[in-house]
C-alpha cells in the first residue's frame, strides 16, 4: 500500500536480522505485499526501542516503512503473532524454526510479490510453531515449493529438502539438519 508521502505498511514474517553500527540492524522480511523486503530499523538496538523485541526471527509483524533511496526505512512495527516462549526454549522447536527461516529466505526473491506463496509460507511457520512433525511440515513445504515453480521434492533423488534447496539456490544451507528423510 504506498501513497503520496512513499510510505507503506505491510504485514509480514521476520526472517533475518543483522546488526549494524551500534543501535541500527538491517532486517529481512517475507511480506504479504512486497515479497522478501529487506529494510534498516534505526536505534532498535537501543534499551528504550518499542520495536526491539517486535524484530525478532520468526515473528510476524505489521511493519510502517518509508521509502529511501537505497533501504526501506522502518520506522514502526506491530507485533500480530509472536514466536512463543516455550518455542524459544526448546532446542529442537528453535532449530526447526531457524531452518524454516532460512529456507523461506533462500526461496524468495527481493520484491517479487506472491501473495499465495505468502500465505503458504505463513501456513508452514504455523506448523512448526505448533510443533507438527515432518509429516505436516514436509507437504508444506513441498506444496510451496511447486507453487514457487520448482518440481516437487517427492519427485527429486535428494535425501532431504535441505539438498535441493541448497542445489535450487546453489547455496549451502547453514542451519541444522531439521528436515531428514523423504
Amino acid at each position: 500500500m504506498l501513497n503520496k508521502n512513499r510510505t507503506f505498511i505491510t504485514e509480514g514474517i521476520v526472517l533475518k536480522r543483522v546488526n549494524v553500527g551500534e543501535t541500527d540492524r538491517v532486517v529481512t522480511f517475507l511480506t504479504r505485499d512486497f515479497g522478501k523486503l529487506v529494510g534498516v530499523a534505526k536505534g532498535v538496538r537501543s534499551l528504550k526501542s518499542t520495536k526491539r523485541a517486535h524484530l525478532e526471527p520468526g515473528n510476524l509483524v505489521k511493519i510502517f516503512c518509508i521509502k529511501t533511496k537505497s533501504m526501506p526505512l522502518i520506522t514502526q512495527s506491530s507485533l500480530l503473532e509472536y514466536v512463543q516462549s516455550s518455542t524459544r526454549n526448546s532446542l529442537s522447536a528453535l532449530r526447526g524454526l531457524a531452518q524454516i527461516l532460512e529456507i523461506l529466505d533462500k526461496l524468495f526473491v527481493e520484491e517479487d510479490n506472491d501473495e499465495p506463496s505468502y500465505l503458504q509460507a505463513v501456513e508452514l511457520r504455523k506448523a512448526v510453531l505448533d510443533n507438527h512433525t515432518n509429516g505436516k511440515i514436509q507437504p508444506l513445504l513441498s506444496k510451496l515449493l511447486q507453487n514457487l515453480g520448482y518440481q516437487s521434492f517427492e519427485k527429486t533423488h535428494h535425501k532431504s529438502v535441505l539438498d535441493y534447496v541448497a542445489e535450487i539456490t546453489e547455496r549451502e544451507m547453514k542451519s541444522f539438519e531439521y528436515l531428514r528423510v523423504k
